[in-house]
């Protein structure tokens, strides 16, 4: 199919390419702002391991509750600081998380809020005694 639409390309005039260019430039570009805004932004919650707590969205609380909203897109980003430790973020009620991540690095997950939420807390699997807390869910 490729090498038909190739050799037709190839016998046509010089006016004749630059207007099938043209075209298909136009054709292509028309759907693509449609592609690019139906993307729902996500919401994005930012979580620091520091000195064996969880610190979210740049606030100093300890293993704050952090707050979703049914049907939302969330998008969680860990940052590991606790220098020599392993720690992970995740949501077991829900099944989502960042699996182990070393010092000094970052892994993130993105998930839907379950519509009708079952009461949910968020951990580290290694330090679930210590690290953990609860999740609460807006109307």
């Amino acid at each position: 199919m490729a090498t038909k639409l190739l050799r037709k390309v190839r016998a046509m005039t010089l006016y004749s390419r630059i207007a099938f260019l043209l075209l298909f430039t136009a054709t292509t570009g028309a759907f693509v702002p449609h592609i690019v805004d139906s993307r729902e932004p996500a919401e994005e919650i930012r979580v620091v391991a520091k000195n064996m707590t969880y610190y979210a969205n740049g606030g100093g609380d300890a293993n704050p509750a952090i707050q979703l909203t049914p049907g939302r897109l969330v998008r969680v980003t860990l940052r590991n600081e606790d220098r020599g430790m392993l720690h992970d973020f995740g949501i077991p009620a829900f099944g989502v998380g960042t699996g182990i991540i070393e010092y000094g690095k970052e892994a993130s997950f993105t998930f839907r809020v379950p519509d009708r939420p079952a009461p949910a807390s968020y951990t580290c699997t290694p330090h679930s005694a210590m690290m953990t807390g609860r999740i609460l869910f807006t109307k």
